[in-house]
């Protein structure tokens, strides 16, 4: 069987199998929702794969360049198991997912931490989910501290200016803030316990930003600014490179710094937002809005590059023929904005860096295609029926 033929998606949308779309923009998805979450199996067939939701609401997910083939292969995530032999990590992470109501990126990382803090994914998985997750604690709870005194520095007047941060952890540091609240509160004719509350409740829900402070980085500003750096080790390493792995490591870099600028934007809002905590806090509902959908949009923006950034860290630093084995890898599934998300002059070369992919990660597969016999193709041709 050709294994082209079973094709059954280009992304977020399939045309025929044997066909070419006309409109080169076709190969790019609409938007976040239908490119799917990032799902870190571990099973070899299942790497990088994303998790979406189809129609009628039912589960699917996304295998691109499967056994060599173009584009992405879509079946429901419910027929996973019976098509593929999973390992215990991928079958716990599997019952988690089955069962979520809404599959978002900030939810799939926290079940898939989970699973692999157990250790069923070995123990370097174990020990990097529960290293990540300490740290994010840290800075989180650091953070809150952090946004709760430059309120006070902002709105307390002269009564506070000279407060240290760790002056908060004290009871005699914590009437001084309410008293200087109050005041702001009584000024601005709002309630007290408003203020307060809704600024707990703005600084939890910036963290996973923070601020940038040391010690107070969310992981998504960190992220945003690892991909810059990833982005300039990529590109000092294809210097002396030949022109195909050039040109292949060019598409990472200019990939990953589009990427970063997006997210830096946002980043900017947020920042912008914490420099004016007064208007926040005064008109609470509409700045609770613009920062739930910018926190959002950051976690669809950035999921899965934590990923590629993870296997570039850890490639060979001596064997040059597996580090471009590393890129191949890395130019081949890095995530492409959807269409909803870019400007006009920016869809060329989304679409140019898709289609790449495409071509690439169908090599790439095939290096492992033998672990795909003709009865898996069989099933999963099966299954593509079923769902079409």
């Amino acid at each position: 069987m050709n294994k082209q033929k079973i094709v059954n998606s280009v992304s977020h949308k399939s045309p025929e199998p044997h066909e070419v779309p006309d409109d080169p923009l076709a190969c790019l998805p609409q938007t976040f929702a239908s490119r799917g979450v990032r799902t870190p199996f571990t099973t070899k067939t299942l790497r990088y794969a994303r998790v979406s939701i189809g129609k009628a609401g039912r589960k699917m997910i996304m295998l691109p360049g499967l056994s060599g083939g173009l584009g992405t292969y879509e079946l429901p995530l419910d027929t996973l198991r019976e098509v593929f032999d999973l390992s215990v990590h991928d079958r716990m992470l599997y019952d988690r997912l089955i069962e979520l109501e809404d599959v978002r990126p900030q939810t799939v990382l926290e079940h898939s931490r989970d699973v692999g803090s157990t250790g069923v994914g070995g123990v370097e998985l174990a020990r990097t989910c529960i290293r990540r997750n300490w740290t994010e604690k840290a800075s989180r709870e650091l953070g809150q501290m952090a946004v709760l005194h430059q309120a006070l520095r902002q709105l307390g007047g002269d009564a506070v200016k000279d407060m240290k941060r760790e002056e908060l952890m004290t009871t005699e540091g914590q009437i001084r803030a309410r008293r200087a609240l109050n005041r702001f509160a009584s000024e601005h004719k709002v309630a007290n316990d408003t203020i307060i509350d809704s600024l707990g409740e703005w600084s939890k829900m910036i963290a996973p930003v923070g601020l940038d402070l040391e010690g107070c980085q969310g992981q998504l500003r960190v992220l945003a600014n690892g991909l810059k750096k990833f982005a300039q080790d990529i590109e000092e390493w294809s210097n002396s490179e030949q022109s195909d792995f050039r040109f292949m490591a060019g598409r990472i870099v200019s990939a990953t710094r589009s990427t970063s600028n997006h997210a830096l934007k946002r980043i900017e809002e947020v920042d912008s937002w914490n420099s004016e905590l007064g208007k926040v806090l005064t008109d609470w509902e509409t700045a609770k809005k613009a920062i739930g959908e910018t926190i959002e949009y950051l976690w669809w923006l950035l999921d899965g590059w934590q990923e590629l950034i993870d296997v570039w860290d850890k490639r060979s630093l001596t064997d040059r023929a597996k580090q471009r084995e590393t890129v191949e890898e890395v130019a081949s599934f890095a995530p492409v904005l959807p269409l909803s998300e870019i400007e006009k002059s920016e869809q060329q070369f989304w679409a140019d860096v898709r289609v790449n992919q495409m071509l690439w990660a169908g090599e790439l597969r095939k290096l492992g295609s033998g672990e795909i016999d003709a009865d898996m193709m069989d099933r999963l041709e099966r299954f593509r029926r079923q769902s079409a």
